[in-house]
């Protein structure tokens, strides 16, 4: 969605009076309410009109709630478990939220847009089930559930590109969010925090989240057929073609379940390696050669696609 085709004070005057609402539903404070309000705009302008019944039944559906705790390294998560409900299987779900009030803005935005986008890109074929398990579907990854126990298994190899795509998607976000700056607007309470923000965010937002994994599968998502094809499979629920897809340019099969093993075993190593006093010129070894493997896929991939890079 463009926005130098929108007024966008008549755009953003409709998404606040949406947040009140919510704000109302939810009890939320005056700090959660001013934060959803230049964050729901921003999410109708990445995802587009088309998809706006999608995006605000996901903010009014998925409630924000104070944990009342601090954890330095997470602001906020996305929180779900599964139940058994009128002979089906259903998700409840929230982000939750640490004590935040030491956080910068620009922090505090990159977690809660982290979540909610995670929670909207996974609202669609959300469960599934057969006759053994429950599946809970989070963007092109799966968490898996004992059908009887509902007690949670596993979860899938793609959470490492999962987190990859997602934190791609929120710098997006916050940087069409910072470019609001570039307008006059009329909303105090909007105009206050986008100052606030531009004093953090000087040029382009760039998440300290997944930096690492990130750089690493740079090429992947900067290429053309790749990004728009997953994004677009993601955001419906139909992902499971995506291999299929990734295989066919390689004319190999198994290569897409190939790359989200080493992402995940190269995400893996990366916690241990940090976790680690001893041994950890070892780990890093292992990191350097499956980052190779990673490279080189990711390579080939590229160099066989017809739409390379965006």
């Amino acid at each position: 969605m463009n926005i130098e085709n929108i007024d966008l004070n008549k755009f953003i005057d409709k998404y606040v009076s949406f947040v009140d609402m919510v704000s109302s539903k939810h009890n939320y404070d005056s700090n959660l309410k001013h934060l959803l309000y230049i964050i729901v705009p921003a999410f109708i302008i990445k995802y587009d009109l088309k998809n706006e019944k999608l995006i605000l039944k996901c903010f009014e559906e998925v409630p924000m709630v104070i944990s009342g705790t601090e954890n330095k390294n997470i602001t906020a998560s996305f929180n779900r478990r599964i139940i058994h409900q009128d002979g089906t299987y259903k998700s409840v779900k929230r982000i939750v939220i640490n004590e935040y009030r030491t956080a910068s803005l620009s922090n505090l935005l990159d977690n809660i847009i982290h979540e909610y986008n995670h929670a909207v890109n996974s609202y669609n074929n959300e469960v599934s089930y057969d006759d053994k398990y429950v599946k809970l579907r989070a963007g092109v990854s799966y968490m898996i559930f004992d059908r009887n126990t509902l007690r949670l298994l596993s979860k899938s190899k793609e959470v490492a590109l999962e987190e990859i795509i997602n934190t791609m998607q929120t710098e997006q976000i916050i940087n069409i969010i910072n470019s609001f700056n570039r307008y006059e607007i009329s909303n105090y309470e909007f105009s206050n925090m986008l100052y606030t923000l531009s004093t953090e965010v000087r040029g382009t937002f760039k998440s300290e989240a997944y930096t690492y994994d990130s750089l690493l599968a740079k090429e992947l998502i900067n290429n053309k057929t790749f990004t728009p094809t997953i994004t677009n499979l993601r955001l419906k629920g139909n992902i499971e073609d995506i291999p299929y897809l990734f295989d066919n340019v390689l004319d190999r099969d198994g290569e897409y379940n190939r790359l989200n093993e080493l992402l995940t075993k190269i995400h893996k190593k990366e916690i241990l390696y940090g976790e680690r006093t001893l041994f950890k010129n070892m780990i890093l070894k292992e990191i350097k050669e499956d980052s190779l493997k990673v490279i080189n896929l990711i390579k080939e991939y590229d160099d066989k696609c017809i739409y390379k890079h965006t």
